[in-house]
């Protein structure tokens, strides 16, 4: 009888179980599905501080039918050196040097808060600049983002 009450207790308590998830509410739409599955970061590290962070999404894959007159990468840069200077330099700081297969960006345009493309990216917060980067169209090559530091080190992302 005691097994039975046991018994009797689970198939009520799991019945009462939703077939939903937290995922079921939040429904993310195709564009930013593939801003997800193209971010990439890498750390710039000296001596354990973090020196640099890179964050990158590869826009011609995400939205194909806009960014079509070169190789477009929605930037997420914070430099450590940036937060004590008054004058924020960014991605021109002249210590840093940010190619792609070996070519400086043609431009490097940054984004204010309210910007449409930043608020459709899957990264966010208050210490990183934004930039949209447009580099010469690389015809089907392989993609290497180098960012690199006079005085330390260097970070790749490859595409």
């Amino acid at each position: 009888m005691r097994n039975f009450i046991i018994f009797i207790s689970i198939v009520i308590f799991s019945t009462g179980c939703s077939r939903t998830t937290a995922f079921d509410f939040f429904k993310m739409d195709d564009n930013y599905e593939r801003a997800v599955d193209n971010l990439q970061t890498a750390t710039l590290v000296k001596s354990f501080e973090t020196q640099a962070i890179l964050s990158t999404v590869y826009l011609n894959r995400v939205y194909p039918e806009k960014y079509k007159d070169g190789e477009y990468f929605f930037v997420s840069l914070y430099l450590r050196d940036d937060i004590r200077l008054y004058f924020k330099t960014g991605i021109n700081n002249k210590k840093y040097t940010f190619t792609l297969n070996g070519n400086k960006p043609l431009e490097a345009k940054e984004l204010k808060t309210d910007d449409e493309l930043r608020l459709s990216m899957p990264i966010t917060n208050e210490w990183n600049r934004y930039y949209l980067v447009k580099f010469k169209s690389q015809n089907g090559k392989k993609l290497n983002l180098l960012l690199e530091n006079d005085e330390t080190d260097s970070v790749e992302i490859d595409y």
